[in-house]
C-alpha cells in the first residue's frame, strides 16, 4: 500500500445528535444531505454551522426536518476535508486531538439526545498511509444498524496546553449510502469504514456481531501493482471458511464467500489502494451471469442460486464463456440433451431427435458448444417448428441475451447466426472429484473453441499423432459415442482428454485405465499395442499419451498460465 498517500492526523468523531439551541433562526447548511436515492434534503444549524467549518475546541449541531429511519443494510457517509500545518504533521500522530460524531435520536418530548457516537479517523495512519502537511479528503462511512436518527454534532476536542490552530476540518457532504467496510484511496481522497485495521503486515476487517446482517456480500480488492500473490483469508473455520492464494486480484462475489464473510485478512504484501466488502444486489440471471473463477463456480452456495435448478456464471478472464451448473442430471437433460445429439452423437448429428427418441440413451454428464453449433441448432428448431422444451426456450433466449447466437431474421421463420463464445455445463449430481475433472476437461473445450491460434495447435497435434495412439484413441472415441468422422471434433477431444488431469496422471489414465474399459469389447481389440501382463498396463499408450499431454500442458501454460489438470487462477483452500 502507497504509505504515503494521505496525512497523518491523529483521529476525529462524529456524533449524531441536535437540535440547534438558542434563539437565532436556524439557517440551511451550504453543503447537501443526500438520501439513499439521492434525494437531497435541508440540514438546519446555526450561521457558525453553515459553512461546516469546524477548529479544535469546538462544536457543530444539524438538524433534519424530519426523523429519519434508515435500514440495517445502509450507513452514513460523512465527507470532510481536512487541513494540516506542516508542524501538526509532525505532532499528527498524538491521540489528545480527537473529533466526535453523535447520531441524535429525540425523546416524547422533543428533546435532542445523543444516541450513538463515533470517533472518525483525521488521517490514514490507522491503514499505513502517513501525512506531510496540506489538505486531504476523507469520507467514513457508519453503519447504521437500524438506527434512528434526526441529526448529528460534531465536536473537535483538543487539550487545553495545545493553543496553536494547526489543523480545521471543513465538512462538505453527508449521505446515506449502501452498507459497505473496509477503505479505498484514490489519489488525496480516503474512502473508509470502521473495524478496519493494519497490524503485523496484514489488513483485517472485522465487525462486531452487533452488526452482523445478512446479504449478498461482494468483495472488491483494488492496487497500484502486484509484486507478489494475493493471499486472502475470509471467515471462519467453522462457519465455511477458507484462504486464496493468487497471482491476479480475485473477484469473489456472495456465492463466492462464506455467508458470514468476516473476519477477512489480507497479507500488505502489494500495493493496495482498497479492500471492502459491500452489500450488492445481483442481476437477475438474465441480465448478467455470475462473474468468477472456475475454482468459485465448483463451490458457489447454492442457497444464492438465481434459478432452483440451474445459475449462469461466466469467466471472469474470459467473459465470452459461459458456464452452467444444474441441480442434477436430470436439469442437465432437459437443458442440453438434445442439444448434444445434433451436435455430436453418431447417428443423430445434424438431426433434431425428439425426447421419445432418445429417452433410453445417454448424453452426457458434462456439455461444451460453440456460438455456431448454439445458432445451427435453434434455427433449425424454429425453421422446422420443432418443439422446445422450456428448459431450451429459456436457454435460447438466455443466449441471444449474452449475444452467443444473434436473431437473423429473413423471409419466413426467424433464423440465428452465431455470436461470440461458448459455454459449458457440470451438474451437482457428479461428485466433488469429478466435477472438477469435468470443469477442466469442459472450459478448455470452451476456450478451444473461442480461440484460433489453440485450435491450430490442436490440429497440428492430431495431424502428428503416432498411430499407434490414433487408432486407439479412436476406438475410444467410437465407443463413446462421438462421431469419429468429424475431424474437429475428434482434434478437440484429443486436447481435452490430454488436458483434464495433470501431466504426472496421463500414464495410469492412457496406459491402463482406458485401454482396460476398451479391452473388454471384442471388437476393439485390434486397436490396443501389446499390454504388459505383468503391470496390467499398456506401456507404448502411457509413453504415447503423456507426451501428449506434455505438449498441450506446456502450450496452455505459455499462453494463459494453465496447465494440464487446473483452469482456474485461483488456490482454494479451506481453512
Amino acid at each position: 500500500m502507497g504509505k504515503s498517500l494521505l496525512y497523518g492526523l491523529s483521529l476525529l468523531w462524529l456524533s449524531f445528535i441536535i437540535p440547534i439551541t438558542g434563539c437565532a433562526k436556524p439557517v440551511t447548511t451550504d453543503f447537501p444531505f443526500f438520501t439513499e436515492e439521492g434525494q437531497a434534503l435541508p440540514l438546519l444549524t446555526t450561521q457558525a454551522g453553515k459553512s461546516g467549518l469546524l477548529a479544535p475546541g469546538s462544536s457543530l449541531s444539524y438538524r433534519l426536518e424530519k426523523h429519519l429511519s434508515p435500514g440495517a443494510d445502509l450507513s452514513l457517509a460523512l465527507t470532510y476535508r481536512i487541513l494540516l500545518d506542516d508542524e501538526e504533521a509532525s505532532e499528527a500522530g498524538s491521540p489528545e486531538l480527537t473529533i466526535l460524531l453523535s447520531l441524535i435520536g429525540e425523546t416524547e418530548k422533543n428533546d435532542a439526545v445523543p444516541v450513538v457516537q463515533w470517533q472518525l479517523p483525521i488521517s490514514g495512519e490507522f491503514i499505513g498511509f502517513s501525512h506531510s502537511g496540506g489538505s486531504s479528503r476523507i469520507q467514513y462511512a457508519i453503519p447504521l444498524g437500524n438506527q434512528e436518527f434526526s441529526g448529528i454534532k460534531i465536536e473537535f476536542q483538543k487539550p487545553e496546553q495545545r493553543t496553536k490552530p494547526g489543523l480545521s476540518v471543513t465538512l462538505e457532504k453527508v449521505a446515506l449510502v449502501p452498507l459497505w467496510y473496509g477503505f479505498s484511496v484514490q489519489g488525496q481522497e480516503l474512502n473508509c469504514t470502521p473495524f478496519v485495521a493494519l497490524k503485523d503486515g496484514v489488513y483485517s476487517i472485522d465487525i462486531p456481531d452487533s452488526q452482523k446482517i445478512s446479504g449478498s456480500w461482494k468483495l472488491e480488492i483494488t492496487a497500484e501493482s502486484l509484486s507478489a500473490p494475493v493471499s486472502l483469508r475470509t471467515g471462519r473455520e467453522k462457519a465455511g471458511g477458507f484462504s486464496i492464494l493468487s497471482p491476479v486480484i480475485p473477484e469473489l462475489m456472495a456465492g463466492s464467500l462464506p455467508e458470514n464473510p468476516f473476519p477477512l485478512i489480507l497479507s500488505d504484501t502489494n500495493n493496495y489502494t482498497g479492500v471492502s466488502l459491500r452489500l450488492c444486489p445481483v442481476a437477475s440471471l438474465q441480465e448478467k451471469p455470475i462473474p468468477a473463477d472456475p475454482v468459485s463456480m465448483l463451490d458457489y452456495r447454492q442457497d444464492l442460486w438465481r434459478n432452483k435448478d440451474y445459475e449462469v456464471f461466466q469467466w471472469d478472464r474470459f467473459p465470452e464463456i459461459l458456464f452452467f451448473d444444474t441441480r442434477s442430471y436430470e436439469v442437465q437433460d432437459r437443458l442440453f440433451k438434445r442439444l448434444a445429439f445434433y451436435v455430436e452423437k453418431a447417428g443423430y448429428r445434424g438431426r433434431l431427435a425428439s425426447n421419445a427418441e432418445i429417452a433410453s440413451l445417454h448424453g452426457w454428464n458434462a456439455h461444451d458448444y460453440r456460438s455456431v453449433d448454439l445458432a445451427d441448432f435453434f434455427s433449425t428448431a424454429e425453421k422446422t417448428g420443432f418443439q422446445l422444451n422450456r428448459e431450451e426456450v429459456e436457454l435460447r433466449d438466455l443466449l441471444q441475451a449474452q449475444g452467443l447466437i444473434v436473431p437473423d431474421n429473413g423471409e419466413g421463420r426467424p433464423k440465428y447466426k452465431a455470436g461470440q463464445g461458448a459455454l459449458i455445463s457440470i451438474s451437482r449430481e457428479s461428485e466433488g472429484y469429478l466435477r472438477r475433472l469435468l470443469m477442466v476437461h469442459e472450459t478448455f473445450h470452451a476456450l478451444f473453441f473461442i480461440d484460433p491460434l489453440f485450435q491450430s495447435f490442436a490440429e497440428d497435434r492430431w495431424d502428428q499423432l503416432d498411430p499407434v495412439a490414433r487408432r486407439f484413441i479412436l476406438a475410444y472415441f467410437k465407443n463413446r459415442g462421438y462421431d469419429t468422422t468429424d475431424a474437429f471434433l475428434m482434434k478437440n477431444e484429443l486436447m481435452a482428454y490430454c488436458l483434464q488431469q495433470p501431466v504426472t496422471s496421463a500414464a495410469l489414465y492412457f496406459g491402463k485405465n482406458i485401454p482396460a474399459r476398451l479391452s473388454v469389447y471384442s471388437q476393439y481389440e485390434r486397436s490396443l499395442p501389446e499390454k504388459d501382463e505383468k503391470s496390467g498396463t499398456w506401456p507404448k499408450l502411457a509413453s504415447l499419451f503423456t507426451a501428449e499431454a506434455k505438449a498441450f500442458s506446456d502450450y496452455v501454460q505459455n499462453r494463459w498460465g494453465l496447465e494440464a489438470g487446473r483452469v482456474w487462477t485461483l488456490t482454494k483452500r479451506p481453512l
